[in-house]
């Protein structure tokens, strides 16, 4: 893939701009402030040259945001259960690891829209068919099953993802500092990773509450995780332009800024040195009736300015791709997730999210899984650069095939380059009309039913006996800490 560098294809967001948000990011934390729900978050806060504007209101300096990110460090890996599927994060342009959108509530029929409240079986499916999709290198918990006690949810999908893929694995949110606890060792135990040569077991995203609230229980979560170690921190806030963020894309993406700074400055107070990366996940609003929306471009714009910001502070990024407000897969649902791909991908993003998300990323189902891998087969060939070397523009080729009367499909050249330089689809049909009729499809969602319908017959990729008993233990003795007593058997958890 061509390191290319993102203004050299899209100036939406020129350095001038960059850092006059990044400016006023400052300018906002010395002055409003954050929130700290969380009293120990609040004391670090305020031994570290801090103030307070009001009883939790903390007012950060530029100078303890500026120590928090030279604290960071610059490179570091999350471990896969097959050490060369890990991930190296880091902030430089270059390769971008893509994973599906997590914990929403509802599968739906890809045609209606109706949905239902997700169960563990549908987890199963999902990651089945994702372990399997070209262009995911990263999985996380598509869903929050209702089959399973809230608080041992986390570890229950976990559970099921440790058993379908080999491939890095993203923590399943958190509310609960022992959530945090379980997860990490769950994920010790998976990938043998404990962060000590610079590789660890599991990420866990912290989400401030906007606008500029760092929230009591999940702030004591962080805090107890950081220095507990072992474990990569992702700020992951979700403000809302116009509604609980500005209505100006730049100063909304400024106050995410902020939010995210806020999180790095607590992260590294609580433990210097944690790795920590970058998770923007600015949406819209529909102006006509507040209404969270996610699919308009807003969404991608906003992720080409949040890579840049990430990468001043030399911090990776997880930002948005793939998304769409649309109900059903149909045109609109093409079209905006076509767009929002092609502008997420554009900054050389180190991760990109949004598989698998639609209706706004309150639903998903199995369809949209694999139409969003074609969706990244083509976003991925259209940003990588095209040969033009001698060999590509072989003029004594070309000049073969004008006048040789055979065509250039019968030169060495173009049969050479006709297999390394087109796209090869995943997921659309190319053939012709009379075969398309004849085959009784409706469009794209039939196709990728098909192709669904194949990969949950896979076999799955299993776990050591060993390994699938200690991680089934781990969630009895999360229940037995917790006081939940009505579970069921982790190991039916694993079944279709």
């Amino acid at each position: 893939m061509s390191l290319v560098s993102a203004n050299a294809a899209f100036d939406i967001w020129p350095d001038e701009a960059i850092e006059a948000i990044h400016l006023a990011s400052l300018a906002l934390l010395e002055r409003a402030g954050v929130n700290v729900e969380s009293p120990a978050a609040r004391d670090l806060f305020l031994a570290a040259g801090c103030t307070l504007s009001t009883a939790d209101r903390v007012l950060v300096p530029r100078a303890v945001v500026a120590d928090a990110v030279a604290a960071c460090p610059a490179s570091y890996g999350l471990a896969a259960r097959d050490p060369e599927k890990s991930l190296v994060l880091d902030a430089e342009p270059g390769v971008t690891y893509v994973h599906n959108m997590g914990g929403a509530r509802d599968v739906i029929d890809p045609r209606s829209g109706a949905g239902r409240r997700a169960r563990m079986s549908d987890q199963v499916r999902a990651c089945r068919v994702m372990h399997n999709l070209a262009n995911q290198s990263q999985l996380t918990a598509l869903w929050q099953p209702e089959d399973v006690p809230d608080l041992l949810e986390p570890l229950y999908s976990y559970l099921v993802l440790a058993h379908e893929t080999d491939k890095a694995i993203g923590g399943p949110g958190i509310s609960h500092p022992f959530q945090a606890r379980y997860l990490q060792e769950m994920a010790v135990v998976v990938t043998g990773a404990d962060g000590s040569n610079g590789v660890y077991p599991v990420d866990l995203a912290f989400s401030p509450v906007s606008p500029l609230v760092l929230g009591g229980e999940v702030t004591d979560a962080l805090v107890a995780q950081v220095r507990r170690g072992g474990t990569i921190v992702e700020i992951l806030p979700c403000p809302a332009a116009a509604t609980t963020a500005p209505g100006a894309l730049s100063a909304a993406i400024a106050q995410q800024n902020a939010e995210v700074l806020a999180g790095v400055a607590l992260t590294q107070l609580a433990a210097p040195g944690t790795p920590v990366y970058y998770g923007p996940r600015l949406s819209a609003v529909d102006p006509r009736s507040g209404v969270v929306v996610s699919g308009t471009p807003e969404t991608g714009v906003a992720s080409v300015a949040a890579v840049l910001l990430a990468r001043r502070y030399g911090l990776a990024c997880d930002c948005y791709g793939p998304c769409s407000d649309s109900k059903v897969v149909d045109a609109q649902f093409g079209y905006e997730r076509a767009v929002n791909a092609l502008l997420g991908i554009a900054a050389r993003p180190r991760l990109l999210s949004g598989i698998g998300e639609i209706q706004a990323g309150v639903s998903s189902c199995l369809e949209v899984l694999v139409i969003d891998d074609e969706v990244l087969n083509n976003v991925f060939y259209a940003v990588a650069g095209r040969p033009w070397d001698a060999d590509a523009l072989d003029v004594e080729a070309m000049v073969d095939g004008v006048l040789s009367g055979r065509g250039f499909l019968g030169t060495k050249h173009t049969r050479r380059y006709i297999r390394s330089d087109f796209v090869a689809p995943l997921l659309s049909y190319r053939g012709g009309l009379t075969e398309w009729l004849a085959a009784g499809r409706d469009g794209v969602v039939d196709l990728a039913g098909e192709k669904v319908g194949v990969l949950v017959e896979r076999a799955p990729m299993g776990l050591p006996d060993d390994l699938l008993e200690a991680l089934c233990g781990l969630i009895a003795s999360c229940a037995v800490e917790t006081g939940v007593h009505d579970y069921p058997d982790p190991r039916r958890a694993l079944e279709m």
